[in-house]
């Protein structure tokens, strides 16, 4: 039996979240690893998933287990600093892995978010990389494939 995907666990977030709530829009997943420091994908095993709403409201959804969630938390503000991410996204964390890897990125990572920051350059969904190096981010760019690192606009 194959092990769900990242994209598949995220998948199943937002089939919970928009059945609550239909007009919600994702905006961010953020993954860690239970057990630290990791280079293995699959062991970013807790995920905290970040939805739009209307009414400037915002949804977010935490997994309880591996491809489980509890019920999505309806929180009165708006969440800022992100831009929606059209849903779904084609490229699996695994994959993003694998460009950073090959593009000689290899140290450990405690964290990877997936989100399209919100900026003065349009941009796509990146997979963003929090290195053990602290400050250090590698965005892996689920569109063109391109890999950097820096502060997500600046290239």
């Amino acid at each position: 039996m194959a092990i769900l995907n990242f994209l598949g666990r995220v998948n199943i977030a937002v089939r919970i979240v928009t059945e609550k709530y239909p007009d919600a829009q994702l905006y961010e997943v953020n993954g860690v690893s239970s057990t630290g420091s990791t280079t293995d994908p699959l062991k970013i095993d807790q995920l905290r998933v970040v939805f739009h709403n209307s009414n400037n409201t915002t949804v977010i959804i935490k997994s309880t287990s591996w491809g489980e969630f509890g019920e999505p938390e309806l929180i009165p503000q708006i969440w800022v600093g992100d831009v929606v991410i059209q849903w779904p996204v084609k490229m699996d964390l695994t994959e993003a892995n694998q460009l950073k890897e090959a593009a000689g990125y290899k140290a450990p990572y405690n964290a990877v978010t997936l989100r399209n920051p919100l900026g003065a350059v349009k941009s796509n969904p990146c997979y963003i990389f929090n290195s053990d190096h602290k400050g250090t981010y590698i965005f892996v760019d689920t569109i063109t494939k391109e890999v950097y690192t820096g502060v997500g606009l600046l290239k």
